[in-house]
This record gives C-alpha cells, structure tokens and sequence, in this order.
C-alpha cells in the first residue's frame, strides 16, 4: 500500500490567515452577547459568499475559547466612551428630532403649551396620585385576584365550549325569535286582550 498519498484539498500550512476576521467576529459577539455567530461572520466579511461563511465556521469552532478570551481582553482595555442607553440612535437623529418637536410646539401654538401646562397642574397630578393609589388598592388586587381564579377560569372555559356557544347561537335564531314571539301572541290571547 502506498502511504504517500496526496490527501484532498488544500496543502497543510497554505490556508488563508483568517485571524483577523475571527477577531472582528469575537469582537462582535462580545460587545452583542445575543448575536449569533454566523451571523457575525457575514457581518464581518465584505463579501459573505457561502465556502467563506463555512471556512470560518470551521476555524471558530476551533478556536472559539482563544478569540473570545482575547477579545474580552480588548474590551476591558479598551476606554469605552458613555453608552447611551436612552439614545439608541445618532447625534444627527437626535437633533432632528428635537427640531422636529420644537417646530411641532411652534405649529400648535399656545394651546399645545397650555395642554402641557395642565398636565403638570397640582391637580392633574393629584389625579394621577388617586389613580395609582386606586390601581394598588386591596379591592382592585382581590377583583384581580378573582378574575384569575380558577373558578373564573373554569366560567370562561364554559363560555368558551362549543356546545354552549351553539345554545346561545340557537336561542338567537330566527326561529327561536319566531317561537318566543308566537308564545307572546298566545299568551295575549288566553288572557282575552
């Protein structure tokens, strides 16, 4: 047998140097946790064509624990400027939008301020303080409480049955209707007018 044998693909030694891409894709994955990491690897190549996707699939499967540790390591490192967690948008946006909104207040006039004025009155939050407190009171709780009740339960499930929703369908027929007014005519008549 012939143990030179040339094995398929490409030689040992002679593949892409893909490690900076891995690192892009660590990166990624450590700044999103939820992200995938395919999907990080499309994002990561200019142009995702399905043998690259799965080369690098391959590689970071191998060496998914190094790339992760070290990118960990960049990021703690890293000075990160302040996250805005309010503003998931840019500087640009957020301009625009508050422009959008002063122009808005412009349009609407003094009715708008006044509008605004009313809702931060003493009384209007006054009425939002008896609201919160009705909405946390032991009455409501126990209705609530009750509405979740298995007994609750147990009467929707009833309303719910075919067989009852096919009484009630019955009973508002056209020929239950008939019948009932026929019943008033009888009884009209045995009572002699």
């Amino acid at each position: 047998m012939n143990s030179n044998k040339r094995s398929r693909g490409r030689p040992v030694g002679t593949g892409l140097d893909d490690g900076p891409t891995l690192k892009k894709v660590a990166d990624m994955i450590v700044a999103n946790p939820s992200l995938r990491p395919t999907t990080a690897i499309r994002r990561a190549l200019d142009k995702p064509e399905p043998s690259n996707i799965r080369r690098l699939q391959v590689k970071w499967k191998a060496g998914k624990a190094e790339y992760m540790v070290e990118a960990q390591a960049r990021r703690a490192a890293a000075s990160m400027p302040a996250h805005r967690v309010s503003a998931p948008y840019s500087p640009r946006t957020g301009r625009n939008i508050v422009e959008a909104h002063r122009k808005m207040q412009e349009a609407l006039g003094p009715g708008f301020r006044a509008a605004q004025e009313m809702m931060n009155s003493p009384g209007m939050r006054a009425a939002q303080e008896a609201a919160r407190r009705y909405q946390e009171s032991p009455a409501l709780r126990a209705i609530e409480e009750f509405r979740n009740s298995p007994t609750m339960r147990a009467i929707e499930e009833l309303q719910n049955n075919p067989t009852v929703r096919l009484m009630r369908e019955l009973q508002d027929s056209p020929m239950m209707r008939a019948a009932r007014e026929m019943e008033k005519v009888q009884r009209l008549i045995n009572r002699g007018f």
